[in-house]
């Protein structure tokens, strides 16, 4: 009984924390719905779509309801290649669907009649209208998160240049809040930033759908090394019931994964105190500035079709020194002669207090007489 007992118990964690994980989580997949009709206009049902994963090689299958509708609710991030079949039509296929996280692609197949043996294929366009959401927003593909400079190598840098976002500092928060800026790594962005004129803290960000947000200014949490990232969207407004925690932007990063082919990549940026320009106030040369930000991603199959593994690995490594400026001693004041120290310019009878024990002695010392702290010293300008 005890055993029954302890294995129920852990059953119910265990289905709490997966319902918690669900919960507090938003799709990362798109999909795919249409109409099968044939060449009078009529819908087809019972015809087998199935939509192929050009990467993976994975298929998800759909049949036509009564009404010629078919759907595939979660696809993942991907290029498909949508078929469907059915006796006494030809083959329909059509290339190249590309599925981002949130997507919805409408794809009405219209099937001919003729041979099983012949095929209709259908190119898809590089640009896909999404038509069955309201959501405004953009994806930010790998190839451009990767080919566009970025001190960092933060994706948080792109968010800006979206429509509606308007730049922030994370230092801001070191004065409106006392509490001092939350930072991820080193001095990179947290992410606060205001979309439509909302608050910096009412964004949301996910990493593969899950929640990946610091909770004292809610920025982000973690950031993803830039090549292993698959694509990222931001949801400016509209966006669905799923994102209904926040009232800003919703930013979910999607990372990539492992494919039927092994593949990789290996980086190293350099900044070094050799290259740079010296600060032009400065004085006393450059400040010493060594940066290397270095790492690599792979990916592969474990069986072919079925398992997939990816890791990836970032490291950074810094040497920072600064220029300054800090005032030292005057020829006169190295005599003993602290007149200078005053401030002021001299008057005829300006009259001036000698604060502090040292400065008394070294007076003492310098007219001859002693001198107290906190007495009044007079002195003369005598004009040629």
């Amino acid at each position: 009984m005890n055993r029954l007992v302890r294995f129920v118990s852990f059953a119910g964690v265990v289905a709490a924390v997966l319902l918690g994980t669900l919960t507090a989580s938003a799709a990362i997949t798109g999909s795919i719905s249409g109409v099968v009709t044939d060449p009078s206009g009529a819908v087809v049902p019972g015809v087998t779509v199935v939509a192929t994963s050009a990467s993976t090689n994975v298929q998800s299958r759909a049949v036509t309801d009564s009404k010629g509708f078919y759907r595939f609710p979660t696809l993942s991030v991907d290029t498909y290649n949508v078929t469907a079949s059915q006796q006494g039509f030809r083959d329909y296929q059509q290339l190249g669907v590309k599925i981002d996280a949130n997507s919805a692609l409408r794809i009405d197949i219209p099937m001919e009649l003729g041979s099983v043996t012949n095929t209709v294929s259908v190119k898809s366009d590089a640009l896909q209208v999404e038509t069955q959401s309201t959501q405004n927003g953009v994806v930010i593909q790998d190839t451009k998160i990767t080919s566009v400079p970025l001190n960092g190598r933060s994706y948080i840098d792109l968010l800006k240049l979206q429509p509606g976002v308007s730049p922030y500092s994370h230092s801001t928060d070191s004065t409106t809040s006392g509490l001092g800026a939350t930072q991820v790594s080193g001095d990179l962005d947290n992410g606060q930033q205001s979309v439509n004129g909302g608050r910096s803290g009412s964004n949301a960000f996910m990493v593969n759908g899950a929640n990946a947000e610091e909770g004292v200014h809610n920025g982000a949490a973690m950031i993803p090394n830039l090549d292993s990232i698959a694509q990222f969207r931001i949801i400016t407004n509209n966006f669905d019931a799923e994102y209904g925690n926040y009232s800003g932007g919703q930013v979910n990063v999607v990372t990539k994964s492992g494919t039927n082919q092994y593949h990789g990549t290996v980086f190293d940026f350099l900044r070094n105190t050799d290259l740079d320009a010296k600060n032009y106030y400065s004085t006393t040369g450059r400040g010493v500035f060594i940066q290397n930000q270095f790492g690599g991603t792979a990916g592969g199959p474990i069986r072919k079709d079925k398992i997939f593994w990816f890791a990836d690995y970032q490291g950074t490594r810094q040497i920072l020194g600064q220029t300054q400026s800090y005032p030292v001693p005057s020829n006169a004041d190295r005599t003993g002669n602290l007149i200078d120290q005053i401030g002021t310019p001299l008057q005829p009878g300006f009259s001036g207090s000698v604060t502090g024990v040292g400065w008394a002695n070294q007076l003492s010392q310098t007219l001859g007489y002693p001198r107290c702290s906190g007495r009044t010293l007079l002195f003369f300008w005598l004009h040629p």
